[in-house]
């Protein structure tokens, strides 16, 4: 065989080969740049109490790699931490009875003008944007000591005597939008910043004292 007329078959075997390292690349470069916060830290665990005729969740939330995180959002990542939180009576024979489902959203993003981080919770009465230059900082004061209200009292006391009831609670981070350097290729994208929490919260209504008490 002529090494002449072997080259231009050997060239089209390799070009499949080469265009998949080009993807490969691409795929991982993209991993590189956009380092994302590796998971998400709750502790100490989350605590039910009452407070103002509501029973509440105290939640505190971090994450393990900032630096990650600060890095996404000075590269334009919008951001949003989103806490679902549903009540609901425990059942042995039937499913469990919901009794109430709240959602709780902050957006975090980094504004280059000012050089602040934002922190901000869209549809709150007390909606304001936190601003703060050091981001461990304003995660700090967003983040680290959050209280959820979940249900009115008057709820779990209409529910009679003697019933059990659990709290679940699921913590998201992930992307609001498609960040910028993915705008024009993110098939192999995905949303989630860090992996979802979850926690089930059981608990017995002590209507008498009115808090809750572990089963």
């Amino acid at each position: 065989m002529n090494p002449a007329d072997a080259s231009p078959a050997c060239e089209q075997a390799a070009r499949p080969a080469f265009c998949l390292l080009l993807i490969l690349l691409c795929i991982f470069g993209t991993s590189a740049y956009a380092a994302p916060a590796h998971r998400l830290i709750v502790d100490p665990p989350p605590v039910l109490r009452t407070a103002e005729g509501f029973l509440v969740a105290d939640i505190s939330i971090a994450v393990d790699n900032e630096a990650g995180l600060r890095d996404l959002l000075k590269d334009g990542a919008l951001l949003e931490l989103e806490i679902q939180a549903s009540v609901e009576r425990l059942r042995s024979l039937l499913g469990n009875a919901e009794l109430e489902r709240q959602t709780r959203a902050f957006l975090l993003r980094h504004d280059p003008l000012s050089r602040e981080f934002l922190l901000s919770a869209p549809g709150a009465h007390d909606a304001g944007d936190m601003r703060d230059r050091n981001l461990t900082r304003l995660l700090h004061a967003g983040w680290k000591k959050l209280t959820l209200p979940l249900v009115p009292l008057k709820t779990l006391r209409a529910e009679g005597e003697d019933e059990e009831f659990a709290v679940e609670l699921r913590v998201t981070l992930r992307h609001a939008d498609v960040p910028p350097w993915l705008q024009k290729n993110f098939v192999f994208w995905s949303s989630e910043v860090a992996p979802q929490l979850h926690f089930t919260l059981p608990f017995a209504f002590d209507a008498a004292a009115d808090e809750p008490a572990r089963p």
